[in-house]
């Protein structure tokens, strides 16, 4: 959470399915707009946005590789507005996913330590 230029954190060693939740619902593309679940040093989910559109990303390897999920039901060609990271920006809206798939990306890359094969996701 941003309070002007400090951003407060929070951790949770062990959390559960429903602080994860939490903290995904948390994110209101405001006063919180991204969060991140670090499995280890090489291996961190990001989430940001909120209020029903969030973009995912998962770096591994230090950043060596990094996967996007995706809706592949959305345009590649039009953008949306998001705020992430206290940082208003467009993205392409494609990578602009629901709740439901936010969820779904987060509770598997807890229990696995990955991205979810039942999603969509870009690789770079």
């Amino acid at each position: 959470m941003r309070h002007g230029e400090e951003v407060v954190t929070r951790a949770h060693e062990t959390p559960t399915d429903g602080d994860l939740l939490a903290a995904l619902d948390r994110l209101d593309g405001a006063v919180f707009s991204s969060t991140a679940f670090v499995i280890d040093d090489d291996t961190v989910m990001s989430i940001g946005g909120g209020e029903g559109a969030y973009v995912v990303f998962i770096s591994s390897g230090g950043d060596t590789r990094i996967h996007t999920l995706i809706d592949p039901a959305k345009s590649e060609d039009h953008d949306q507005d998001l705020v992430a990271g206290g940082q208003s920006g467009s993205y392409p809206q494609f990578q602009c996913v629901d709740r439901s798939k936010a969820a779904s990306a987060l509770l598997y890359f807890h229990a696995h330590g990955a991205a979810s094969p039942d999603l969509n996701w870009t690789s770079e």
